[in-house]
């Protein structure tokens, strides 16, 4: 066997191993990934898995920064809107929860998941949260530009942007989980939630 043709095939058993931790993931959550379940999945030795992988976490942490990844893109392709924070808000929002929907029992397993493994990714609500998630520092920063142009009122920026990011996750979630919901009538939703979210920062 060729040298590329050896990579090749540890690349594809490198992405069959995470494929099957990551079927592991969406059908009974994150934590239940095990070295043992995806390797009696696939009919291979512990062996064969920590050749390509150090241990679980590791694993796990490979497919939390895959969807955090996917999210964080979607709200760096929004344009900066200039002089127009709410515009900017909006349009980062809307990316956000139509970039989820496309992964939505990815996203599902991830979120919802209290183990403190799981948490040091996904907890938006401690102090310093701008800090560490780049997510809510993009918000945080188009608050911060209203505030600075005289359109938004004088507020804590992080808890702002912590109240606004939690709401939207609520009716994220609800989309989700109630399923076929019309295309009108999602978009009715996702536009009343960011006027009523807006009005209460706006001057």
């Amino acid at each position: 066997m060729s040298r590329q043709r050896q990579i090749n095939k540890k690349e594809e058993i490198k992405q069959l191993i995470l494929n099957t931790a990551r079927e592991i993931m969406v059908e009974e959550g994150i934590d239940k990934i095990s070295i043992r379940k995806i390797t009696n999945t696939l009919d291979y030795s512990p062996g064969i898995v920590y050749h390509y992988f150090k241990d679980k976490d590791e694993i796990t942490e490979i497919l939390l920064k895959e969807g955090y990844g996917e999210i964080l893109n979607s709200l760096r392709d929004v344009k900066d809107h200039g002089n127009e924070p709410e515009k900017e808000i909006r349009a980062r929002f809307i990316s956000y929860i139509n970039a989820v929907l496309k992964f939505s029992e990815y996203y599902l397993a991830i979120v919802l998941s209290d183990k403190a493994s799981i948490l040091q990714y996904t907890s938006i609500l401690h102090k310093g949260v701008s800090e560490d998630r780049k997510s809510i520092k993009i918000l945080c920063d188009s608050i911060r530009k209203g505030i600075q142009l005289n359109q938004f009122k004088e507020c804590n920026v992080e808890l702002t942007a912590q109240a606004l990011w939690v709401s939207i996750f609520g009716l994220t979630v609800r989309l989700i989980i109630e399923g076929e919901i019309d295309i009108e009538q999602k978009e009715k939703l996702i536009n009343q939630q960011l006027d009523i979210l807006i009005s209460g920062i706006k001057k």
